[in-house]
């Protein structure tokens, strides 16, 4: 039975942690806050690229650098069940309310979470650049573009067919990828 137990106790770690690892890699040394687990549990100590220890935080804490806790933002307090975006580790995290619990998601890669739809969406990296039409990423090959507001894509179209192909330098759609130069990305 306690091999069970034992069994079963791997497992839900295995699928809590969804294949993130906190690592040290190329990191100088010093303590950085734990992600994998959600931004609200522990932080780890780097020396020479290896994780030399770990630092817990009580209830309702953040662990933040230099190994100091501090009160989370995040909270389900009063909040109907659905998706959050993260005050206490933003995008591309966020968390889950589900009665009262709080659960912290990550979005799948080139994906953020948008505040606004409460999805994760395909990150436009582009709408860095400011407000406007730009060229996206996430769409069709050269000929999709997106107007982009407050760091994200609002409208993702796609050029039509006498025009396939949208010039990152007009803003425009255009009969040719050479025209402009390519995609721009």
């Amino acid at each position: 039975m306690s091999k069970m137990f034992v069994a079963l106790v791997v497992l839900a770690i295995a699928v809590a942690v969804q294949g993130c690892t906190d690592s040290c890699s190329g990191r100088p040394d010093g303590q950085y806050p734990c992600i994998c687990r959600g931004p609200c549990s522990r932080s780890f100590e780097c020396r020479k690229q290896v994780i030399v220890r770990y630092h817990y935080c009580g209830d309702n804490t953040q662990c933040l650098i230099k190994g100091v806790c501090g009160k989370c933002q995040d909270s389900c307090h009063g909040k109907p069940n659905g998706d959050y975006p993260s005050l206490d580790n933003p995008r591309p995290f966020y968390y889950h309310c589900e009665n009262g619990f709080l659960s912290f998601r990550t979005c799948h890669p080139n994906e953020v979470f948008n505040a606004w739809t409460r999805k994760c969406e395909c990150y436009e990296v582009f709408c860095e650049k400011g407000d406007g039409y730009q060229p996206s990423v996430c769409g069709n090959g050269c000929g999709g573009y997106v107007r982009c507001e407050g760091g994200f894509a609002v409208i993702n179209r796609n050029c039509p067919r006498p025009r396939p192909y949208f010039c990152c330098h007009t803003h425009v759609c255009v009969t040719s990828s050479s025209v402009c130069g390519g995609c721009g990305y």
